[in-house]
């Protein structure tokens, strides 16, 4: 990639080793924080490959973005990578960290302990500042079990809004990954409960609520985009807009749409 390598490393750089941002943002747009969590998701795998500095163009298209609006997206956060070098990953890293406050951990309750459940459960993202305190299930036959290691144990979705209510520290994010027929229960509960934090991902539309932010993320409408992109044969076929750039990797809900019920 051109780029300057040395010793892979799994941690983030301490924050101490970042000089602060002068002019800190503070009211970042809703799809340039979704894009500086997909640098940081970047940055992280060129850490553990061992390169220090990535141009623009090289974590643009990692990204699947166009390289102006990442050197846009990074200006919120301070960082302006030098001509002909590029930027240094591991200061890039601590900035977007501190900025997305990756650096502390943060409380996530799991509705729905089902297949799809334990894989968010065991995703590598739940391990960089979440931590799941809660987990509820309509089955019966999975109250009272743990599926990880140090993890809560399975409660009935019916105690959503008891155990999140009680819970130290507070929940702060919750997790739908209920049947369809349990979502809209699982979003009241959550509600009721003072969650204001909710990621949706069954294709289960939530209604509105004024305080509320809910992310959506349908697997299938995903797909459906997909299969449209490849019904319109190769990149070859398709003429791009001048002075853009085709995306790669993972874009849609991830890249910046959500529904915001606020």
């Amino acid at each position: 990639m051109g780029a300057e390598r040395a010793k892979s490393a799994d941690a983030d750089p301490p924050a101490s080793a970042v000089p602060p941002v002068d002019s800190p943002a503070t009211d970042i747009p809703g799809p340039t924080v979704a894009r500086l969590a997909t640098y940081l998701h970047v940055l992280r795998s060129f850490s553990r490959r061992g390169i220090l500095l990535a141009s623009s163009g090289e974590l643009a298209t990692a990204a699947g973005v166009n390289p102006a609006i990442l050197r846009k997206d990074l200006s919120y956060v301070g960082a302006n990578g030098v001509r002909g070098v590029g930027y240094d990953v591991g200061r890039l890293t601590a900035r977007i960290s501190m900025t997305l406050h990756t650096d502390s951990i943060h409380t996530v309750a799991l509705a729905g302990a089902g297949s799809l459940g334990r894989a968010l459960l065991s995703h590598a993202g739940f391990g960089r500042g979440f931590r799941v305190v809660a987990m509820f299930d309509a089955d019966p036959t999975l109250t009272g079990t743990v599926l990880e290691s140090g993890g809560p144990q399975v409660a009935p979705l019916t105690d959503i809004a008891a155990v999140c209510a009680r819970a130290v520290p507070t929940v702060e994010i919750a997790v739908i990954a209920t049947a369809d027929d349990d979502a809209r229960h699982a979003f009241d509960a959550f509600v009721a409960a003072g969650v204001r934090q909710v990621l949706n991902v069954t294709p289960v539309s939530l209604p509105a609520e004024s305080d509320v932010v809910v992310r959506q993320v349908d697997l299938a409408l995903e797909l459906q985009v997909l299969a449209f992109q490849a019904s319109r044969g190769s990149r070859d076929d398709v003429k791009e807009p001048r002075g853009t750039k085709p995306a790669r990797g993972h874009q849609g809900n991830a890249m910046g749409e959500e529904t915001v019920t606020a």
